[in-house]
């Protein structure tokens, strides 16, 4: 006798299958973030989940979302992220690498 799927199981298998897919994919995207922050960042903010920026009036990025709204600090960094800072850089990203940084970003944040 030969055991057969139902319909049912059938697709809690794909759901199931699929948001592996899913958390993999952020998963990879936050780690590109992670790399864009370590070339772009790390001079100046501290990127990881302890630890003092390197530049004293640098924000901590995990704690940046405290200081701004993370949905739209995406839109900034694509269109020139620029601060009242002096030693701030402007900085220009594609829609990928800002998607990374705030996937990043959001994998690190402190509550």
């Amino acid at each position: 006798m030969t055991k057969r799927l139902t319909p049912s199981l059938a697709l809690g298998w794909v759901v199931l299958a699929l948001s592996m897919n899913v958390a993999a994919a952020g998963e990879s995207l936050a780690q590109q973030g992670r790399v864009l922050a370590e070339r772009m960042c790390a001079g100046c903010h501290a990127i990881d989940k302890t630890g003092s920026s390197p530049h004293a009036a640098a924000p901590t990025f995990r704690e940046i979302g405290r200081r701004v709204d993370l949905d739209n600090l995406t839109n900034r960094l694509r269109e020139g992220l620029t601060s009242g800072h002096p030693d701030m850089p402007t900085f220009r990203f594609t829609r990928e690498d800002a998607r990374a940084l705030i996937a990043y970003l959001r994998s690190i944040q402190t509550q």
